[in-house]
């Protein structure tokens, strides 16, 4: 009983002391109340140490001058609508096509390639911009530290009095700790700053939530892709709010929404045309259906029967049932035989049948078939000069495996080495802004067209440009990829 008064007693105390120390003070965005252990001096130094961590995480910084000016125009336009005009703020687009957009604090704001092309319109950018600055103005990030600290650090209350060891670990924090989800209020107030600043700026604050509608749409598509229940979009892990919740916050503004609120779809698609799609260039890409790989200069060929997801590691390439193609590599000086499959799939040699070894487009071969806790599994092994090994295993079950053989094999036999005199004419994909001009192009005819991977094309593109049925009025901009 006397220690747990003592550590009440110490408890109190420390409260008191934070308190006194740091005060609470009137936060002009929200008109709270607030009590922070975080300064804005801080949180500046916090965002200057984590920018660089950042952008190299998400694929670097997108160099586009022309798209950079824009978002830096259009995010300090909104800026000074805010309480916050005179504070300096940073807006970089993070070269990846992941969709997302976040704030580290000290007004620093960024959004991905991939949320960029989901946009349909200026408004609807201004109001992802507008809620990341409602996070930045209303200190959320200073809000979540000193919840954190508040509850974790009263077991060690006697060594923060002492050492201060709050302040001392306040910097060294990972940048995860700042990418956080918030909780559903802060959403909430950041919806309710961004239609404050969206319609000060004279936007449509419907876009918003429009905008967030796309994102729910765009995460149902990844997971009927993906074959997944529970799979969200990074935006709407980091951003739960719903569109519905979203349009609650609009009809309860009790500002005045304009007239002729700016909707601004032309400009925003003169801005992003030639925008790069997809993965960079480093990463390998995909033009229709063959991945292309020009710092390794290999390519290969497949058909619809399979999506491929470019991941950073591997690709994985999915099929309508449960079959799936995993494609990687391994720098090895061991020789590409029986052996090399063995070890690599993890299996005795004596369970390998239709070994094969020969030589094909410069690559020596090696490809077998072999089953494993209740799986088939067909793999190809492809050495060249180099020293590194290229790797296919088809993951599937008897009878899918029979009709997939063939493919797989004319996947295997596709595998090349680009030329050096060709690596100039492969690019990857890009944004190009078109307008339909007569009856006759329709949906399937555009997306036949497009340098996607054919399965699914046509849902990607419904799903960027935000079209429901299957027919596009004549004159209108639509975002095509080439």
């Amino acid at each position: 009983m006397k220690n747990k008064i003592n550590n009440s007693f110490l408890i109190i105390s420390f409260l008191v002391l934070i308190a006194a120390l740091f005060g609470c003070q009137k936060n002009p965005a929200t008109g709270q109340n607030e009590f922070n252990i975080m300064s804005e001096k801080e949180e500046d130094q916090i965002g200057k140490n984590e920018h660089e961590k950042i952008v190299n995480q998400f694929g670097g910084e997108y160099k586009d001058e022309k798209l950079n000016n824009y978002i830096n125009s259009l995010g300090n336009f909104l800026v000074n609508t805010s309480e916050l005009p005179e504070k300096q703020f940073r807006f970089t687009i993070l070269n990846t096509p992941i969709v997302n957009a976040f704030a580290l604090p000290g007004g620093y704001i960024y959004l991905t390639r991939g949320l960029l092309y989901l946009c349909q319109n200026e408004a609807q950018l201004a109001g992802v911009i507008a809620h990341e600055i409602g996070h930045i103005t209303a200190r959320h990030t200073a809000k979540r530290y000193t919840k954190t600290v508040g509850t974790g650090v009263l077991l060690q209350v006697l060594n923060v009095i002492s050492k201060n060891s709050v302040f001392n670990n306040l910097f060294g924090q990972s940048a995860q700790l700042f990418l956080l989800s918030y909780s559903r209020s802060q959403e909430f107030q950041a919806d309710q700053l961004a239609v404050r600043y969206m319609t000060r700026a004279g936007f449509d604050p419907n876009e918003m939530a429009n905008f967030l509608r796309l994102m729910e749409e765009y995460s149902n598509l990844q997971r009927k892709i993906l074959k997944i229940n529970n799979e969200v979009s990074e935006l709407l892990k980091t951003h739960p709010n719903s569109s519905k919740r979203v349009q609650e916050v609009i009809n309860n503004f009790k500002g005045k929404i304009p007239l002729n609120p700016i909707i601004g779809e032309e400009v925003f698609l003169k801005k992003i045309d030639g925008m790069l799609y997809g993965h960079r260039n480093e990463e390998g890409f995909f033009i229709r259906n063959q991945f292309i790989h020009k710092p390794l200069k290999i390519r290969f060929n497949f058909d619809d029967d399979f999506y491929f997801l470019n991941n950073p590691k591997s690709l994985v390439g999915i099929t309508n049932d449960e079959t799936k193609l995993i494609f990687d590599l391994e720098e090895t000086n061991e020789k590409n035989d029986l052996n090399y499959l063995s070890k690599w799939i993890s299996i005795s040699k004596k369970k390998i049948s239709e070994f094969e070894y020969f030589s094909n487009n410069g690559f020596m071969i090696s490809k077998g078939i072999s089953k494993k806790k209740k799986k088939k599994i067909m793999f190809a092994s492809l050495k060249d000069k180099q020293g590194i090994t290229y790797r296919f295993a088809l993951i599937s079950n008897d009878k899918e495996l029979k009709s997939l053989k063939k493919k797989f094999n004319e996947i295997v036999l596709s595998f090349n080495r680009i030329k050096d005199e060709d690596l100039d004419l492969l690019s990857p994909p890009r944004i190009k802004i078109i307008s339909t001009n007569s009856e006759n192009d329709t949906i399937s005819k555009i997306t036949h067209k497009l340098n996607l991977q054919e399965k699914y094309s046509e849902e990607i593109f419904k799903q960027i440009n935000d079209l429901k049925g299957q027919e596009i009025k004549i004159g209108k901009k639509i975002k095509s990829i080439y």
